[in-house]
């Protein structure tokens, strides 16, 4: 009787291991699928680059991300083969378990029916019972024979109960045996695409590089055109700070600058899709590793003429031209200011109240085939990450 508390006990341990590493790989799960979206969304931003015949940095922003993507899948893929691997052990632990039950309950079962044998041998059941000396004592031996054969009953039921766990469980060996080989034949697969992707890296990385002069040009004009921006905006913002918001009719910018304050980290992304080709401040240049880039926002790169949203209520302060910046769009939140720069087929019109989500216009593709928004978000005439206020994926 202690071996099989024990043995449930046992069994108990191991079950709970097994529901961790379920919902570890639930987890996991959903976690590669999340990858496996960021995947095929930015190989179609990458196909519209290759598209061009030009190699281009907004080709290699995009292998990149690609690159990324694939080694966070494969760790999450090499995490679930590892959860795969303790389910296995659990499994095995309980199927050997199980096996002893049912070898010790198989074996006093055994013992029983032989004691019950040796018994009936002796003296049957009947003159066992009629040879009792008073009624008291054959009500007795009665009961005793009552329970004796319902205990042989249960005896069978729970053998027949602990044999269809153990084939229960075997099953669940067998396929947590298929999933694992599943996960190593993807991540074979995946570690192929990745080395693949490495090499397309180097070789772009190798011809822009042997066009270095064409490449610094773009650093060049790309810097003159977010100067002008800067210039731009701390225009806007000086002017629309003399503006009493009292005179605004058509809008609570009190009210609107608390809102948008308060949902950091949750405002929706002015684009419905795409990834973070550029990100805020001062970084080495992607080529040229000795000169650092700067950047007062983000840049998103996306699909080809995808919209742009604006991520909140507010009043279109300006629409300007700025050459390489095409048209730009700022858009007054109170005491916050977005920024949208490279658009065309503009929705808006100036001093126009717009609602979160309203269409600002479509985005340019350049002639190398890459599609990018410069987004940038003011307090005052401070610049802030724009990354720490839409929602993080």
């Amino acid at each position: 009787m202690l071996s099989k508390t024990f043995s449930y006990l046992l069994l108990f341990i191991f079950l709970i291991n097994i529901l961790r590493a379920q919902d570890s790989r639930v987890n996991l799960e959903n976690e590669r699928e999340v990858n496996i979206q960021k995947i095929n969304e930015a190989e179609k931003i990458l196909k519209e680059t290759e598209n061009s015949k030009t190699v281009s940095i907004g080709r290699l922003k995009v292998i990149n991300r690609q690159i990324n993507n694939r080694q966070n899948l494969i760790r999450s893929l090499k995490s679930d083969i590892n959860s795969q691997d303790r389910e296995i052990k659990s499994l095995s632990n309980i199927i050997s378990s199980l096996n002893n039950d049912v070898k010790l309950l198989t074996n006093e079962y055994a013992d029983m029916i032989y004691n019950s044998y040796k018994s009936k041998s002796s003296l049957t059941q009947i003159s066992y019972i009629f040879s009792s000396e008073n009624y008291n004592q054959m009500f007795r031996r009665m009961n005793y024979l009552f329970q004796y054969s319902s205990f042989r009953k249960s005896q069978i039921d729970e053998i027949k109960e602990v044999k269809n766990k153990l084939k229960l469980e075997e099953e669940n060996l067998k396929r947590v045996r298929i999933n694992k080989d599943n996960l190593l034949r993807s991540e074979l697969s995946e570690n192929n695409k990745l080395q693949s992707l490495k090499g397309r890296q180097k070789k772009i990385i190798s011809d822009l590089g042997r066009r270095q002069d064409k490449v610094r040009k773009e650093i060049k004009n790309r810097k003159e055109a977010l100067k002008k921006i800067d210039i731009l905006i701390r225009e806007i913002i000086r002017k629309e700070s003399q503006v009493s918001r009292s005179d605004e009719e058509n809008i609570d910018l009190e009210r609107v600058s608390s809102e948008f304050e308060s949902l950091i980290g949750k405002h929706n992304w002015p684009v419905s899709s795409g990834f973070i080709s550029n990100r805020f401040g001062e970084h080495p240049h992607p080529v040229i590793k000795s000169v650092k880039v700067k950047n007062d926002g983000v840049d998103i790169q996306t699909n080809k003429s995808s919209k742009v949203f604006s991520i909140f209520e507010g009043k279109i302060s300006t629409i300007a031209f700025i050459p390489g910046m095409n048209n730009v769009v700022i858009i007054n939140h109170g005491n916050y200011f977005t920024l949208y720069a490279r658009l065309k087929n503009l929705k808006i019109e100036k001093d126009q109240v717009i609602p979160k989500g309203h269409i600002i216009g479509d985005l340019v593709t350049n002639s190398d085939g890459v599609t990018e928004l410069q987004f940038q978000v003011w307090k005052n005439n401070v610049k802030l990450n724009p990354e720490k206020w839409i929602i993080k994926k």
